[in-house]
């Protein structure tokens, strides 16, 4: 549970080092705290109103000055980073003077509580200064006495509650819709004080998706669309829990002609995170309905705008970040990344050119334009390939992203250049150490280059690895080429009765895989069994190949 801490002046207290060497000695918290209010406001308090006051001041002031400390902390750590120092290291001095601050809070509240018990903020203020400190246990027991999950209490502690629940991790399914009805109970108190706090609008819509309550989800959305068109995007992902896509491009275009609204209000416009904001959705809803000569008109106009403006470098910079954005999208409207572009004729691998060479242009480190053009290098249109390489030569590039060391592996791995494809591997895993596709194309050209038990070792490490690395999302049919990598390499280390196991996971997704079919044949017949015969009936109906292009996997 995280909570926000207020934010106020930079101006240090000069009383607070004395007030903790006071505590240090033993001096009552009350009269150090007395003596300190004093100095500061130079008068004698004489009711509790003064007294609440000046409390709730010298509060207020410990709080601000924690914050800029804070704030100093990590500028200092950003500077640290930069000079290639030691990154989050605190000083002594900084340590002791947050502890001083955090002490003054204490203080301070404990005697506003006591003043005024009744004030559900001092006491919420109290549970987010414990929660700070490490104390969770006693800083939930604070709020759920402010805000009972069966009664309407105090609405920000309710929404702080809310919050926790929804992201409780919980180990059974119905944990998790424990978690979700509780969360959904301190949402509806908090919109039962404030039917308009959009914060809690939004969290309710997230925990009715999360309990598939999509079109009580959508309703929320679409109450928040007004305020924020950018909520078409979870609106989007809602159509398709419901099988509406058909609502698709109406929603886009709602989006559209909101933001295209917004873009031409003052305060959008010079406002520069607003400005981002209302600029993005254009783009990305004339992405998403595929009006790409629009979105590139429409950024090219604006470039050319904060071009001749002075103070218009940083604007023009990220509008030139957009139209690479819609160029990449415009190219993988064009082709399939995941198809051979050999396959494509040569107008079509022409067009790929130009506009990827656009995506270049305006922002040149982008690394999936870099691929693409990577990848039209070593086309074996010669006129397309040489065009490709006068915009960007890959093998010239001694700094080449991870994604383009990849490509110039698997070109290497299908040419059966095994060493050249792994040095490529290598340097793409030094990269991007976790990436489960270079992992898994390292893995597999370890197997194929050399039969050893030394290679077959290496591959099964990387596999495992790639395995490990894996998004919960990725379909059984890509999981399936991982799979049989595994298999591959527990087979060539004649673990054949592991490698059956996993040979027939992957089979399940592709099952008219045919290096998937032999080796489950070869398995069972190494361990002197008869194979199914429905493995050697489809092993027959398939043409058989030396590499497949599917046991690579692009990014």
């Amino acid at each position: 549970m995280k909570f926000l801490k207020q934010s106020g002046s930079k101006t240090k207290d000069p009383n607070i080092s004395a007030r903790t060497n006071a505590l240090m000695l033993g001096l009552p918290a009350l009269i150090v705290a007395i003596l300190a209010v004093s100095a500061v406001g130079g008068v004698q308090y004489l009711s509790k109103d003064s007294l609440e006051d000046n409390y709730k001041y010298l509060f207020d002031k410990a709080t601000s000055d924690l914050t800029q400390l804070n704030k100093d902390l990590i500028r200092k750590q950003k500077i640290q980073r930069i000079d290639g120092g030691p990154a989050n290291v605190v000083s002594d001095e900084d340590r002791q003077q947050m502890k001083e601050f955090q002490d003054a809070q204490k203080i301070y509240l404990d005697k506003l509580i006591t003043i005024s018990p009744d004030v559900d903020s001092y006491r919420f203020d109290l549970a987010r200064l414990v929660a700070s400190r490490g104390d969770r246990a006693h800083a939930r027991s604070i709020l759920n006495d402010l805000a009972p999950e069966d009664a309407p209490g105090y609405p920000e502690a309710h929404f702080v509650l809310a919050q926790f629940y929804f992201d409780e991790p919980a180990r059974t399914s119905i944990q998790v819709a424990g978690n979700l009805t509780s969360a959904l109970k301190h949402i509806d108190h908090v919109l039962t004080r404030d039917d308009e706090n959009l914060r809690a609008k939004l969290l309710k819509a997230r925990v009715l998706t999360r309990m598939q309550r999509y079109d009580a989800a959508y309703q929320e959305y679409e109450d928040l669309f007004e305020e924020n068109p950018n909520h078409y995007i979870e609106m989007t992902k809602l159509n398709k829990e419901l099988k509406r896509t058909g609502r698709d491009n109406e929603l886009y275009e709602r989006a559209l002609a909101k933001f295209q609204q917004l873009s031409g209000k003052t305060e959008f416009q010079e406002d520069n995170r607003r400005w981002v904001v209302v600029e993005s959705g254009i783009s990305r809803t004339l992405q998403s309905l595929e009006r790409f000569e629009e979105a590139e008109e429409r950024l090219n106009s604006l470039v050319e705008t904060y071009r001749a403006d002075p103070k218009g470098g940083p604007r023009r910079v990220f509008l030139q970040r957009l139209l690479a954005e819609v160029y990449l999208r415009w190219g993988d409207s064009l082709a399939d990344n995941k198809e051979p572009y050999n396959r494509l004729p040569e107008n079509e691998l022409e067009k790929l050119l130009d506009i990827y060479t656009k995506a270049h242009r305006n922002y040149p480190a982008e690394p999936t334009a870099l691929q693409a053009l990577a990848r039209l290098s070593l086309v074996a249109a010669p006129s397309i390939a040489e065009r490709a390489k006068s915009v960007y030569d890959p093998y010239d590039d001694d700094d080449a992203p991870a994604q383009v060391l990849n490509q110039l592996g698997s070109h290497a791995l299908m040419n059966k250049q095994f060493q050249d494809a792994i040095r490529h591997y290598e340097r793409a895993r030094s990269k991007a150490p976790r990436d489960w596709t270079i992992l898994n194309n390292l893995s597999y050209c370890y197997l194929v280059s050399d039969d050893t038990p030394e290679n077959a070792e290496r591959s099964l490490k990387l596999i495992n690895e790639a395995i490990e690395y894996l998004p919960k999302t990725l379909p059984e049919s890509e999981v399936s080429k991982f799979l049989h990598t595994k298999a591959t390499a527990l087979k060539q280390q004649d673990r054949l009765q592991e490698a059956l196991a996993v040979y027939e996971r992957s089979l399940k997704a592709r099952p008219m895989h045919a290096d998937t079919l032999r080796s489950l044949v070869e398995c069972y017949r190494g361990l002197q069994k008869i194979p199914p015969e429905q493995y050697v009936a489809r092993l027959e109906q398939i043409t058989e190949g030396t590499l497949r292009d599917d046991d690579v996997v692009t990014p």
